[in-house]
């Protein structure tokens, strides 16, 4: 079964059950990456197709007139549907069954999507964030030591956070670099060991910010735990 997108609702099959299987299968993908404890990147790109069908829906009251046209697309950076007219237009598929697909999968979308923040929010409870030594009045850079308790690893990650400005926003993105990993041993050495070492091995920036990340969950790493922890870290950061 492939992946839900925003595609899925442009197929060329034109059967509305079909369609309505292939989305519900889709959804049903998401909801198994959940039950395993997976968050990214099923809850964000779900969010964006949930966005991309409700802009869809609300340009459908601009729509009275411009038929017969076919959507031929939609395009995501604009968020804008793109028409084209057919020489038969009969032939084609059916534009109102695109809305009407996008108003029956918006719903069924809605619950996967409150399934998959009732997890990113328990996970993030779980995770806490401690600062290692003197916190500096910079903080957009430094580090963050974090656990792979499935790996039974130690991450050492460089960050750096950017501001970005759109027409009525301001979003913030965190860039990460692996520094080293190491294994954990039953005797671990302290965070501010580690601190002192980056500072020696990086110079460049000589009192780093520098946090630790502790979580008793081993759900995965890659798909939950690191995500959630930028994502909570830059909430730190900001504050």
């Amino acid at each position: 079964m492939e992946r839900i997108s925003l595609g899925s609702f442009f197929s060329s099959e034109q059967d509305l059950e079909m369609n309505q299987y292939r989305i519900l299968g889709g959804i049903k993908e998401i909801n198994t990456d959940f039950e395993k404890k997976k968050i990214y990147p099923a809850l964000a790109s779900l969010i964006e197709l949930k966005t991309s069908l409700e802009k869809i829906c609300v340009e459908r009251k601009s729509l009275n007139g411009r038929f017969p046209k076919i959507i031929k697309g939609f395009d995501t950076k604009e968020q804008k549907l793109i028409f084209t007219i057919p020489v038969d237009f009969e032939k084609y598929y059916n534009v109102e069954q695109i809305f009407e697909l996008a108003d029956w999968a918006l719903p069924h979308i809605k619950v996967a999507i409150e399934e998959g923040i009732v997890l990113f929010e328990f996970v993030e409870k779980n995770i806490s964030f401690q600062q290692v030594g003197i916190l500096p009045m910079y903080k957009d850079e430094g580090y963050f030591m974090i656990n792979d308790n499935v790996a039974f690893e130690l991450q050492i990650h460089r960050y750096e956070c950017s501001l970005f400005s759109s027409e009525n926003e301001k979003y913030r993105a965190l860039k990460t670099e692996l520094v080293k990993s190491e294994r954990q041993e039953i005797i671990r050495r302290s965070p501010e060991s580690i601190k002192h070492e980056l500072i020696k091995e990086r110079q460049d920036l000589p009192n780093p910010a520098t946090y630790i990340c502790d979580t008793d969950l081993d759900f995965p790493f890659a798909e939950t735990i690191f995500p959630v922890a930028k994502r909570k870290l830059m909430s730190i950061i900001a504050s």
